[in-house]
């Protein structure tokens, strides 16, 4: 990870930006074969029913499912580069203990990164699978990670008080205790340094350690449904009924992105307040889009209510237009979450007015901005245009006049670097290729929406001329 500089590719200051990593997948669902390279806007576009869904939540589940869970453990994984990448570590140890501190370049381990990773995950991609999805029927046929360029990427050691300290970033540190690190046969150093093996794959996939990031929220395309009855699904019995054990065969109704968007959804409290950025960008929903603010109640279920504008009295969700409820989850996330790491996010401009989709767009540029990752499924032509206009209007010699002539400010600027844009071709019903887009002087061409665009225009033209 590093730390962009003021005015370097003309990105916001202060945003760090991630080393991409590259997801290679086959067989998979409908999905025949696909590479995605990770970014901080991507965008998933084509047919209904190509597996645009499935990839999302296989990239959800990558960012939640842990390291250690993803790799397996020091006891699992006991391979030729495992051991030498435990001897690396070692060796850098050593050598912070007798300096103080130490530095290096994770480049001299990309190899040893990149095949320890992907051992983990030949071993253990079908129960990646049946772990997001709930479900003993779930396989993947292949899957890897290409690991960025990592020759601009330091690992930083620090010895304090005989403890142990590893970062990239200067902010998220990983520590030790003391040991007596010239003997890796000690108890219990193996796997303190798989510990800090891990560490360093948390910090160059920006992956946490742990069991499921409330940071990482997946918003489903049934949004609507999910906020009118989420009260009644007891959080309790959901956990227990609906997310089966690693080794257990039942099926259950939810995937574990629906039931981690309900736990999140549920856990939200009148009390929490977000970031400033992030409740300007809610405030701006409810004033342009929403008409009124979307608000918790006091009382102990915690009732969700729409205050339109002009009005004092909240009213509940299940009298309110289809367009309020599928914006209430983004606009209680942003105004009651601190932490917010990553949006997978389906639809978004599902009951949107094209004039409604044009500022969605907006709006998904602002999260971006705001160092909110976003991972979308659309077939918004219109949410797409919207992003070509940013990118265009990004690399206008004019840019800024023109920003004030049409009101646009820096957060809704976009730029090529921060964006990919995947199509998934599925033709005949056969299995789906998933193609990236190139970005152009014009921004993208989505072939998916100008066929289709093409089709009915032709179509018009032949009603006409009879």
């Amino acid at each position: 990870m590093r730390r962009i500089k003021s005015g370097e590719n003309n990105i916001k200051q202060g945003a760090y930006i991630m080393t991409p990593w590259k997801m290679i997948v086959e067989d998979f669902g409908k999905i025949k074969h696909a590479e995605i390279e990770t970014a901080p806007f991507m965008l998933f576009v084509g047919d209904n029913n190509s597996g645009k869904s499935y990839l999302l939540s296989l990239l959800w589940g990558i960012h939640n499912i842990g390291i250690d869970r993803l790799i397996g453990s020091t006891n699992i994984l006991e391979t030729e580069e495992s051991y030498a990448l435990e001897n690396w570590l070692m060796k850098q140890i050593q050598i912070a203990q007798k300096k103080g501190k130490h530095n290096v370049l994770l480049s001299e381990i990309h190899g040893l990164l990149s095949s320890v990773l992907n051992d983990g995950l030949k071993r253990y991609k079908n129960r990646l699978a049946r772990w997001i999805f709930n479900s003993p029927d779930l396989s993947i046929g292949h899957i890897e990670i290409e690991i960025g360029d990592l020759s601009k990427e330091v690992l930083y050691f620090q010895v304090e008080a005989g403890k142990v300290l590893i970062f990239t970033d200067g902010k998220h540190k990983y520590g030790l205790g003391k040991h007596n690190w010239d003997r890796i046969e000690e108890p219990n150093l193996k796997s303190d340094i798989w510990f800090l093996i891990t560490a360093i794959y948390s910090c160059v996939l920006d992956i946490d350690l742990g069991y499921i990031s409330d940071g990482n929220i997946y918003l489903p395309a049934a949004r609507t449904g999910f906020m009118l009855t989420k009260d009644i699904i007891n959080k309790v019995g959901r956990k227990n009924t609906f997310n089966i054990a690693e080794e257990k065969e039942d099926i259950t109704p939810f995937t574990r992105p629906i039931n981690q968007f309900l736990d999140v959804m549920g856990d939200l409290a009148l009390e929490k307040k977000g970031r400033d950025e992030y409740r300007g960008i809610a405030d701006n929903v409810e004033e342009t889009m929403a008409e009124g603010t979307v608000e918790i109640n006091m009382m102990p279920n915690k009732e969700v209510l729409y205050v339109p504008q002009g009005k004092k009295k909240g009213m509940p969700l299940r009298v309110v237009s289809a367009v309020v409820t599928e914006l209430s989850p983004l606009i209680l996330l942003l105004k009651h979450r601190q932490q917010l790491d990553s949006f997978y996010y389906e639809e978004p401009e599902m009951c949107l007015h094209p004039q409604l989709q044009q500022k969605m767009g907006r709006i998904l540029s602002r999260i971006v901005n705001a160092g909110i990752d976003m991972t979308v499924t659309t077939h918004s032509d219109i949410i797409l245009q919207h992003i070509n206009n940013m990118i265009k209007l990004s690399r206008h010699p004019q840019c800024e006049e023109l920003c004030k002539k049409l009101g646009y400010g820096k957060s809704d600027l976009l730029y090529p670097e921060q964006i990919k844009v995947y199509q998934f071709e599925s033709k005949n019903n056969r299995k789906t290729v998933v193609r990236e887009l190139v970005c152009r002087d014009n921004g993208f061409v989505i072939p998916t929406f100008n066929d289709a665009l093409d089709r009915i225009m032709d179509e018009s033209y032949e009603i006409q001329e009879q």
